[in-house]
């Protein structure tokens, strides 16, 4: 096997195991990866309905309902009728998923500092064949999916 095959084999290992892992972002309850990015993805960018969420998030809509639901009952969203469209029913945060959310860029602020460092320093031409090697990467990892 090739050594570059064998570390990202190692790498994406770890990114399987850390997904799995609840985090304190100090609102109570210890959040999955999964729910504190869709906190995140509606913070910045909501409110979402189901089908915008599930697209915006690359996964399905049953698998966004369900993250609602537990978000819903943890107090981190709330549901509310669209400003745009009354008859359409869209996702907020709330105050306390506006806390998680800003705990959640505090961590990573913290957390992802040297690897952030280590891209920022990298000159153009590093950078793009960092780009390239992450979409064949996410491209290669589809394959298996399909």
């Amino acid at each position: 096997m090739l050594p570059v095959l064998k570390s990202l084999g190692q790498a994406l290992d770890k990114y399987s195991r850390i997904d799995k892992m609840p985090f304190d972002f100090g609102v109570g309850d210890p959040l999955f990866p999964a729910e504190i990015h869709m906190v995140t993805t509606v913070v910045m960018r909501g409110p979402f309905g189901v089908t915008e969420l599930a697209h915006e998030l690359g996964t399905t809509k049953g698998a966004v309902s369900q993250l609602i639901g537990r978000l819903l009952k943890k107090g981190l969203l709330f549901k509310e009728k669209s400003q745009l469209n009354g008859a359409r029913v869209v996702v907020s945060a709330t105050d306390l998923g506006r806390v998680a959310h800003a705990n959640h860029m505090e961590f990573h602020a913290r957390h992802d500092a040297k690897f952030i460092e280590f891209l920022g320093n990298l000159d153009e031409h590093s950078y793009q064949l960092v780009c390239e090697l992450s979409e064949e990467i996410d491209s290669w990892m589809g394959n298996y999916l399909k």
